[in-house]
């Protein structure tokens, strides 16, 4: 396919070229799309650096969960220790609690935590036992569980923890069952 050549004594042609250069064309939409099933990226942000799929959802989780530090986890679970951050990071190491690096502190979503029992919902932990290691990370799980899900009818799996673990369960099970769509 040939495009035509602006005509550059134009006064117009610079406005036409820009315009050209926002409105991706079908090739184009096709590369983003094999990068973004590839993990390479989805896109670019307003000054031209790639930005890759992995960091929007980052930005997403961070925007819509409510996060709480190392101290206000301690507290939530009853640790009588100054620094709770020893037993938090054995915790995360053991898959015993969620956790969300921002600008290099953990962070923990507040969803999980059972403030009346002073613990993790055992439905959170049981979920990172399922958890297959090619479905994700941690931050793939904490997405899943903040996404309306149509098993919960409309429901966040995370807005249900207290009072429907069983049906989380087994809507987490069928979603890691399923095979990945387009052959990703």
């Amino acid at each position: 396919m040939t495009h035509p050549k602006p005509d550059e004594s134009n006064p117009e042609w610079m406005e036409w070229f820009y315009k050209k250069m926002d409105d991706a064309n079908y090739e184009e939409e096709a590369l983003w799309e094999r990068r973004r099933r590839r993990g390479l990226g989805v896109g670019l942000d307003e000054r031209g650096n790639l930005i890759f799929a992995e960091d929007v959802l980052r930005a997403e989780i961070n925007c819509s969960v409510s996060m709480i530090d190392q101290d206000a986890a301690g507290i939530l679970l009853g640790l009588s220790e100054a620094d709770p951050s020893i037993i938090l990071t054995r915790h995360e190491i053991e898959e015993q609690i969620l956790s969300f690096n921002i600008e290099g502190q953990a962070v923990y979503p507040r969803f999980q935590f059972d403030v009346v029992g002073r613990r993790v919902y055992p439905a959170v932990i049981e979920l990172m036992k399922m958890r297959p290691d090619h479905w994700g990370g941690q931050t793939a799980l904490i997405h899943w569980l903040t996404l309306p899900n149509l098993s919960l009818s409309g429901a966040r799996p995370c807005d249900k923890l207290a009072k429907d673990a069983n049906a989380i369960l087994a809507s987490f099970q069928s979603e890691i069952s399923e095979p990945l769509a387009n052959g990703s």
